[in-house]
């Protein structure tokens, strides 16, 4: 996976790099662009310690529901 984040501890770049690994059946750049939405939305959090926690919460959900709905549209047996 390429650098895509400039956070500076390299954060959520390893939270992709987690996602990617724990979703490998989503592409790894909706994966990338889930996360990069989700810390983006919290960007304006004043507390940012929690902010990599809440960023991969919300990436999981997002992922979980996109696999889902992945699942309900495919025809079953295939």
């Amino acid at each position: 996976m390429t650098q895509r984040f400039h956070d500076e501890d390299g954060t959520l770049q390893h939270l992709a790099d987690r996602l990617v690994a724990a979703y490998p059946d989503i592409d790894a750049h909706v994966v990338e662009a889930t996360v990069d939405e989700a810390s983006r939305e919290l960007s304006g959090a004043k507390l940012k310690t929690f902010l990599p926690i809440l960023a991969e919460r919300r990436a999981r959900l997002t992922l979980d529901r996109y696999r889902a709905s992945r699942s309900e549209a495919s025809p079953e047996g295939a």
